[in-house]
């Protein structure tokens, strides 16, 4: 029952983006996001999946969310995450730059200006390909580590065809991959960085096998991928923690945290666990204020 509900979630929104595209960028994620509500409201086991879960999160993180309105904003969220990017496709520049209201820039820029490259950490909370596609439009030289996105915009697609050594297409990555492709993969990475690129990856990936730490995150112990700590410890490139929040004014809200920089020496087991429970806090923290991406 819910693997049939969740595909007829994604046909629903193949099929109707197209009308939400006729409306003005914020008009239209508003509307999307109120179908979302929309469902919460006339679904009754999706309503308690949603109070169940956010239950469970005030719990955990020792919150006092209203368990129903902070439920019915989620729902609606739940369904613009779904969506991605594509919402933005044939916008022009401008009429995207009018949906974002970014703050901290000036880390991005700096950590930049250091001329060791970047990485860019995101994760899976709020418009989590957002930040990708803002920093296409506003021309960083960027490139993407993790799997290749699926259910994306077409002109986020487009950036993707970029050949040559450092090319997009051989830094995506697969969790198929052996050991040797996970090396030959981590040096394209370093040598991206070197080169002064930025690298946009995951920091709440969880993983197996090799270069995976544990750690507990929202009241559950998992394996997490450390490939974040290697890259920066190796290419001693800085970091900027991303977070890009949906807000109820139709808006994306997206955040640069000030750079910091993990130690060349961090590449031990206790020492990325460490980096790892550091960035999961971080992220704890947004969802302990921000409980509705």
């Amino acid at each position: 029952m819910e693997r049939r509900w969740q595909n007829a979630r994604k046909i629903f929104l193949r099929r109707t983006l197209p009308f939400f595209r006729l409306f003005p960028l914020r008009s239209a994620t508003r509307l999307l996001s109120g179908f979302g509500r929309l469902e919460y409201r006339l679904q009754t086991r999706l309503k308690r999946s949603f109070d169940q879960a956010v239950a469970k999160g005030r719990s955990v993180l020792n919150c006092s969310w209203d368990i129903e309105e902070t439920s019915r904003e989620l729902a609606g969220n739940h369904i613009l995450w779904r969506a991605r990017d594509l919402l933005l496709d044939g916008a022009s520049n401008e009429q995207v730059k009018e949906i974002f209201e970014v703050r901290g820039r000036e880390h991005l820029d700096a950590a930049l200006a250091e001329g060791k490259g970047c990485l860019v950490l995101a994760s899976h909370f709020g418009a989590h390909m957002l930040p990708a596609h803002w920093m296409y439009r506003e021309d960083y030289p960027l490139r993407l580590y993790m799997e290749r996105p699926r259910s994306i915009s077409r002109y986020m697609a487009r950036q993707f065809r970029d050949d040559g050594p450092l090319g997009q297409d051989k830094l995506f990555i697969s969790r198929k991959s052996d050991p040797a492709d996970s090396a030959s993969s981590i040096l394209r990475a370093v040598r991206a960085l070197r080169s002064g690129m930025v690298l946009f990856l995951a920091g709440d990936v969880r993983w197996e096998g090799k270069m995976t730490a544990p750690s507990t995150f929202l009241g559950r112990t998992f394996q997490f991928s450390t490939t974040w700590v290697v890259l920066a410890a190796t290419s001693a490139s800085p970091v900027v923690v991303a977070f890009c929040q949906m807000g109820q004014d139709g808006r994306y809200h997206l955040e640069f945290r000030p750079a910091f920089h993990v130690p060349r020496d961090a590449g031990s087991p206790e020492g990325m666990a460490h980096w790892v429970r550091h960035y999961l806090a971080i992220l704890e923290d947004q969802v302990r204020m921000h409980p509705t991406n």
